[in-house]
């Protein structure tokens, strides 16, 4: 070989080199990024669920639902208990 077509597969090979390093940087950027991406897809719908669930919480039907289950009457209603069939659900 010549001494250009040595130094011209050098300049090559140490061009080749730099690129290695950003090249194996933007690959890794990619997969963080679509990891990310899927963790913020969970998390809106997620918040959704969450948004959902609060404003039934403000219904009057889920509030009689929630003290019905922990036991709790109406002032005027007679409490009945029924032993044997399993504890409070209260939370």
């Amino acid at each position: 070989m010549s001494v250009g077509r040595l130094v011209a597969v050098a300049v090559f090979v140490v061009i080749a080199a730099l690129y290695v390093g950003p090249v194996q940087k933007y690959l890794q950027v990619r997969r963080d990024l679509s990891v990310q991406r899927t963790e913020v897809s969970r998390l809106e719908r997620e918040h959704g669920r969450l948004v959902r669930l609060e404003r039934s919480l403000h219904t009057r039907a889920t509030i009689v639902w929630y003290a019905r289950r922990c036991g709790w009457v109406f002032p005027g209603e007679t409490p009945i208990v029924v032993q044997g069939i399993g504890g409070s659900h209260c939370e």
